[in-house]
């Protein structure tokens, strides 16, 4: 009797801290598990976030690629139109200007060589007028003869190409409101050619593999464009460097002693 009632006492003592410990037991794994989930719960919130923020980003550069950005002029373009490219030579872009009675003005371009030597470069210019609605153009379109420094039997005009555009516009009075040349800089320019390469504090200056495309505001009124061949310029350095370099005179040399007989 004294053993079962020791048995029962002891069970009795024991049963409470052993529910205890299971109730503690429990009580930390269900705390555990609720900072698992908290912390799983801020992960993924962070990677929304992270990939609300790549998405955005994403979307903003996708935006900013589709909007169409205009090709800098690749010869003597008008309204939109590419009415001569760039090479073309003097005849034909005389056929094209609509004023019949502009002249033609030739003149040299000396240029001293690396050598010592100097040059003249043919060139010649063409001057015409043009007015809109809301401007007054002065149109220069400008031409060189490289064949000319190679030999100078290529003189004519056929050997003179478009190698470059200068063009002044002036705005008329628009009334109100009055258009001023800042706002054919932002409004046109900037926002049809986009971001120039180079701002030097006058020139906006744009260039891609064919031309360079050069604004400026002369005033409140005036805007100078200038707009010139690449490829046409280098065509140039090459034919001098050709003819006038040591190399190239060595070259031409040894062309001129092949028709002489020893």
């Amino acid at each position: 009797m004294k053993n079962i009632l020791t048995y029962i006492l002891a069970v009795l003592f024991f049963l409470p801290v052993k529910a205890d410990g299971l109730q503690l037991f429990g009580s930390r794994k269900s705390s555990e598990k609720d900072k698992s989930s908290e912390q799983s719960s801020r992960d993924q919130s962070d990677d929304m976030m992270e990939d609300f923020t790549s998405s955005e980003v994403t979307t903003r550069k996708n935006i900013e690629s589709v909007i169409p950005v205009k090709r800098i002029p690749s010869g003597w373009v008008f309204r939109d139109e590419l009415l001569a490219p760039w090479e073309s030579n003097l005849p034909a872009v005389l056929s094209i200007i609509p004023d019949t009675t502009v002249e033609v003005v030739y003149h040299d371009d000396n240029r001293t060589t690396r050598e010592g030597f100097v040059l003249p470069i043919k060139r010649a210019s063409v001057e015409f007028q043009y007015t809109s609605r809301l401007t007054h153009e002065l149109i220069m379109l400008e031409f060189v003869n490289v064949d000319f420094i190679y030999s100078t039997t290529n003189n004519n005009d056929s050997h003179f190409i478009l190698q470059g555009i200068t063009k002044k516009v002036k705005l008329k009075d628009t009334g109100f409101p009055q258009l001023a040349s800042s706002d054919i800089i932002k409004h046109k320019v900037l926002m049809e050619y986009g971001t120039p390469k180079e701002f030097d504090g006058v020139w906006h200056i744009y260039e891609d593999v064919n031309s360079t495309y050069k604004v400026r505001e002369l005033d409140e009124r005036n805007i100078k464009v200038e707009t010139k061949s690449l490829k046409v310029t280098d065509k140039l350095e090459k034919a001098i460097q050709d003819t006038y370099s040591k190399q190239g005179i060595e070259y031409k040399k040894r062309l001129m002693v092949q028709g002489i007989d020893i």
